[in-house]
Order: structure tokens, then C-alpha cells, then sequence
């Protein structure tokens, strides 16, 4: 666990930022006409998938700690998936993937997995009272 020299709300917003910086260069990548792949693998996109699906779960839990993962953060995820793959399909060059959506989903289980140890990876260093 590391101490922040941030309060609590601080950290919130701190990650409220980093998902939206994240979900911005997501996009950027998933809509964008020209192929990002640096080895051309099947598996290097669903790896890249399951990175940023970890990663946004990570986000949008710190992000909004006082909701309900099911309803606030799973079902956001889960649906941004779907609408990259329906993007995807309508963008030359690239194509929908059933593949690429089940390792997004199965990143946002992973997160869920370890989800309390990484809820406490980061702890606010200063006085809630100050």
C-alpha cells in the first residue's frame, strides 16, 4: 500500500480524470482507421483488450467508490464494449469481434477478482480533517 500525499477526494477525482483520459485514447484507438497492432496476433488484440478493460475497471472503481459494481461500473464497461465492436464493423479495415468483447469482459472479471487488494493500493496520506 502506498500513502498519496492526496485526501481521499483527492484520489477520487485523481481517477475520475484517469478514466477519462484513458476512455478518450481507448476510443481513439478502437475508431481509428489505421491498425495500431505492433505484432500482427490474434492474441496481441485480445491482450490489449484485457489490459484496457483492467485498467478502466481499475479507474472507474476509484473513480466512483460509493457505487455498486454491478449496476454502475460493470454495466458502463460491458456496453462501451459492445458499442467499440458495433463501431469497429462500420470502420474500413477493421471488423466485429466476439473474441475481443469476451476479453474485455473476462479483464473485468479479473479486476473483480483482486478488486479489494487493488481498492487499497493507493491510501490517502493526509488528514481527512484538515
Amino acid at each position: 500500500m502506498l500513502n498519496i500525499p492526496l485526501r481521499a477526494k483527492q484520489i477520487t477525482w485523481l481517477f475520475r480524470l484517469a478514466l477519462l483520459i484513458n476512455l478518450v485514447v481507448i476510443s481513439w484507438l478502437a475508431f481509428s482507421t489505421q491498425s495500431w497492432k505492433v505484432v500482427p496476433d490474434l492474441f496481441s488484440d485480445k491482450v490489449n483488450h484485457f489490459f484496457a478493460f483492467f485498467v478502466l475497471s481499475y479507474c472507474i472503481d476509484r473513480g466512483f467508490p460509493d457505487h455498486r459494481f454491478l449496476i454502475f461500473k460493470l454495466l458502463p464497461l460491458v456496453l462501451y464494449g459492445v458499442v467499440i465492436e458495433l463501431v469497429q464493423s462500420r470502420i474500413p479495415g477493421r471488423e466485429i469481434s466476439g473474441w475481443d468483447l469476451l476479453a474485455d469482459c473476462v479483464a473485468i472479471a479479473c479486476y473483480w477478482a483482486v478488486r479489494n487488494p487493488m481498492r487499497n493500493l493507493l491510501r490517502a496520506g493526509k488528514d481527512e480533517n484538515l
